[in-house]
């Protein structure tokens, strides 16, 4: 992304610059089309609205809340994350299990079917190697995993996974041993 932030910074300056432009006029496009001032700084500014709509889908801010008998996932209104509503609420009689385990390998093998998989950082929808469904907000390996009775996963996890699931325990479910 910083490189097409950059790209796109040269061709605006093109704008203010003949001899950038005859520079970058020299570089035969398809065709040999040269192009002018007025189309490098139009794909400049193009280029810089893209990294930054590039670098919002990437990292989605995500709040998690928990509440007394519930926890909630909210995804910023414009992420392309399609949970209802941009959010995820899960209340305790919807749990069957929760515990903090291991993500990334066997059972929890995850498959991205929406979101963004960079990393640590997962946020999204994701098929797991059972093939269940996974709502996934998790910045670490270490997660809360929450199984609900439907089948479904809920995956949460922070720099301080421990912290989450304290407050997860004392507050929606009592953790269990995986």
């Amino acid at each position: 992304m910083i490189i097409l932030i950059a790209f796109g910074a040269v061709l605006i300056l093109s704008f203010f610059s003949n001899k950038l432009v005859r520079a970058l006029s020299s570089i035969s496009l398809s065709g040999g089309y040269t192009g002018n001032k007025y189309a490098y700084a139009t794909i400049g500014i193009v280029l810089i609205v893209l990294a930054g709509g590039l670098s919002y889908y990437w990292y989605a801010p995500s709040t998690v809340t928990v509440g007394s008998r519930y926890v909630n996932i909210q995804f910023s209104d414009l992420s392309p994350i399609p949970f209802i509503g941009g959010e995820k609420n899960v209340t305790s009689s919807e749990i069957a299990t929760a515990y903090v385990g291991q993500i990334g390998s066997g059972v929890f093998t995850l498959n991205k079917q929406y979101g963004n998989n960079l990393g640590d950082t997962k946020i999204g929808v994701f098929t797991l190697g059972n093939g269940a469904t996974a709502y996934v907000a998790s910045t670490s390996s270490t997660d809360l995993i929450i199984q609900l009775k439907s089948g479904q996963y809920v995956i949460l996890g922070t720099s301080n996974t421990n912290a989450l699931a304290t407050s997860f325990s004392q507050n929606v479910y009592q953790l269990k041993s995986p």
